[in-house]
């Protein structure tokens, strides 16, 4: 029973050790640096959107090849007109697709952008939105790409 104990403890240490240098080597940076100052952006990026009274729609669907993405932006239940929309499309699982759109204006309060998505798998689409070269709102979506 002893030689079992022998054998056990060093291996039990070296999985430990094994596992730490894994968690060390691909840390995912999951504590921000810069919390305080993000978070106030972020707040005051909401402060504004609520003041503005912005609502974005979610695009439809997002599916493997040519999309065609229409969005519809307004400002106090009206159309919101003029404005600098951009459409980020990004894979989960690997960066080398991400691609970020300009959306043209179909009519007042209508955006358009023709994004491709290459293969299946998890996509984020984030629509941003600034006025006057001033960010005020973003809005992300996850879809399950078939």
């Amino acid at each position: 029973m002893k030689l079992f104990f022998y054998i056990m403890y060093p291996l039990f240490f070296f999985a430990m050790g094994c596992g730490i240098y894994v968690a060390f080597r691909d840390a995912e940076g999951l504590v921000d640096n810069n919390y305080y100052e993000n978070s106030k952006r972020y707040f005051q990026a909401k402060a504004s959107e609520e003041r503005l009274d912005i609502g974005v729609s979610k695009p439809d669907l997002l599916k493997r090849g040519y999309n065609v993405i229409r969005i519809k932006a307004t400002t106090h239940g009206k159309p919101l007109q003029d404005a600098n929309l951009s459409l980020f499309i990004g894979n989960l699982s690997t960066t080398s697709y991400d691609s970020t759109l300009t959306m043209r204006q179909l009519s007042p309060g209508l955006y358009q952008a023709t994004p491709t998505i290459p293969f299946k798998g998890v996509w984020l689409a984030r629509v941003d939105l600034r006025q006057q070269q001033q960010f005020i709102t973003s809005k992300k979506w996850f879809f399950e790409v078939k």
